[in-house]
């Protein structure tokens, strides 16, 4: 009971890794509000959840969307503790091949979106004296990988925004922090790694053997969200099999 009574938003929390994480935040006794694209998906978290959670279908690359949800949450319960930014969306290919709309739209969901949802949260953080927000960046934010150059450059954004973020929000008690999981086995990255020879050769560069399970980043995430993490700021959590120290 790590989060009893927080009030703990997690946004692209109806599948994968948000999902996974809306779950251990409610085990823990926190109040999970599910803020997701997919009304589908959204809406069976919260059912398999229970009365502790709220889904609010929210396009975190829309600005009005984003502050509307968080009104919504005010309402309900008056506070806001911790701001999961989750959401994300996910391609690859060859750099000189990678189109506009491709960069473009990168950057609105796993960029924008964290900085929306983070603007409309921090001036509620700040009268309340203190806040976590965690930015789910990712490996590929730490080392250079082919075929994915926006969204390694969009993860790297979000890594050195949480930094900034970390620094000017701390004297508010806002604590800023970043979780970079290596390939996990969510929807987005089975599809990512469906070709098994792929699956194979990724396996076997991890030191510690297998690819990630949406489990394996639920206690970071516990970790960052709770007490225990009071004293931590503007840091980075990896949690990759041991891959990128190699």
């Amino acid at each position: 009971m790590r989060l009893k009574d927080k009030v703990v938003i997690v946004t692209g929390g109806g599948q994968g890794l948000g999902e996974a994480f809306c779950k251990g935040c409610a085990r823990e006794g926190a109040k999970v509000v599910i803020v997701e694209f997919n009304e589908e998906t959204g809406k069976a978290v919260e059912q398999e959840i229970g009365e502790s959670a709220l889904f609010i279908p929210t396009d975190v690359s829309s600005k009005k969307e984003v502050q509307s949800m968080v009104d919504k949450v005010m309402k309900q319960f008056g506070k806001i503790d911790v701001l999961v930014n989750d959401a994300g969306i996910h391609s690859g290919g060859k750099f000189w091949e990678e189109t506009e709309e491709t960069w473009r739209r990168m950057f609105e969901v796993n960029v924008m979106g964290v900085v929306f949802c983070s603007q409309a949260v921090v001036p509620i953080m700040m009268e309340q004296g203190k806040g976590k927000i965690i930015n789910v960046s990712s490996k590929a934010a730490i080392v250079g990988e082919p075929l994915h150059a926006a969204y390694s450059a969009s993860k790297g954004a979000v890594l050195s925004l949480t930094r900034a973020m970390a620094s000017e929000l701390g004297q508010y008690g806002i604590r800023v922090n970043a979780l970079c999981p290596g390939t996990t086995l969510t929807p987005l990255g089975k599809s990512a790694i469906a070709d098994p020879e792929l699956r194979k050769a990724l396996e076997s560069g991890i030191p510690l053997g297998r690819l990630g399970q949406p489990e394996d980043h639920v206690g970071s995430v516990l970790y960052l969200a709770s007490d225990e993490s009071d004293w931590m700021t503007g840091q980075m959590i990896v949690v990759d099999g041991g891959l990128s120290m190699i």
